[in-house]
């Protein structure tokens, strides 16, 4: 079955409105005269939305010892800059929700595997002079075109590494897309910003762009930290190895990348517990 543009949007569209609500927050917080009346109306939308980051915000690595019910409580106690992680981590909850039948993927691996992309790719954004915020967003999505394609799939399943060492070859065979591209698609029809869907297009292949792209580069090694942790997605490993080029283009040594690696160890672990 070959997925259309149209089929990608409509699929996409039925997902978690969180995740479009994540690009809409994205926009606002580049104001810098954004009130939090503003963000709290938009977050309001969606009900579970809102329950989420409620219950996120009253989470003991806060340090806030009183409980909060509301929304404005939340975002008032916790800042712009952590309320946009912790919808990040919300929208991206409510999308991996179920198992991936297409790719014989748990939800919670895939879950586990976003917030540790996000956590390295966050990390890695500083030396490399990329948008933290843009770089922690871009780890959470990068999946998002597999649980489109999962919902489309009928019947067509991944046969594995053994068969198809590289998933996006067997993906583009049997759909007419890569789960990358599916994710792009969407996410521009979402209206993220362009340096976040054009990272995710190209971060299986960072440096075969006329153009470098440093924000897929970044992009790509937080995904190679990732698989450090044991997190890794079946049918990518080729695409992480850590070569010079790409220590250049995203500004870490090797040496580098190891401590990049331990702090987003602990980064990851402190999002997770902001979860449950």
């Amino acid at each position: 079955m070959a997925l259309t543009r149209d089929t990608i949007v409509t699929l996409g569209n039925k997902l978690a409105p969180a995740a479009a609500t994540f690009g809409r927050l994205r926009t606002l917080l580049e104001d810098p005269g954004v009130e939090l009346e503003e963000i709290v109306n938009l977050v309001r939308l969606d009900p579970a939305l809102t329950f989420h980051v409620i219950r996120m915000s009253n989470s003991v690595l806060f340090g806030l010892r009183e409980r909060n019910d509301s929304l404005e409580g939340a975002v008032g106690r916790v800042g712009f800059h952590e309320i946009y992680r912790l919808v990040g981590l919300a929208a991206t909850h409510q999308v991996c929700q179920r198992d991936l039948l297409t790719y014989s993927l748990p939800a919670n691996r895939l879950w586990e595997n976003a917030v540790a992309t996000a956590a390295a790719a966050e990390v890695l954004a500083l030396p490399a002079g990329c948008d933290v915020g843009l770089a922690y967003a871009t780890g959470l999505l990068r999946t998002i075109g597999r649980v489109v394609i999962d919902g489309a799939a009928c019947g067509h399943v991944y046969p594995g590494e053994a068969e198809w060492p590289a998933i996006s070859e067997w993906e583009r065979r049997t759909f007419g897309f890569t789960a990358a591209e599916v994710g792009t698609i969407l996410l521009s029809h979402w209206r993220f910003p362009a340096e976040l869907t054009d990272a995710i297009r190209c971060h299986h292949q960072p440096l075969s762009d006329s153009q470098s792209n440093v924000a897929a580069c970044v992009l790509n090694l937080a995904c190679g930290v990732a698989a450090r942790f044991g997190l890794d997605l079946p049918g990518e490993a080729g695409h992480w190895v850590p070569d010079a080029a790409k220590l250049t283009l995203a500004g870490v040594s090797e040496p580098d990348l190891d401590v990049c690696a331990e702090r987003a160890r602990a980064h990851y672990t402190a999002l997770c517990a902001t979860v449950e």
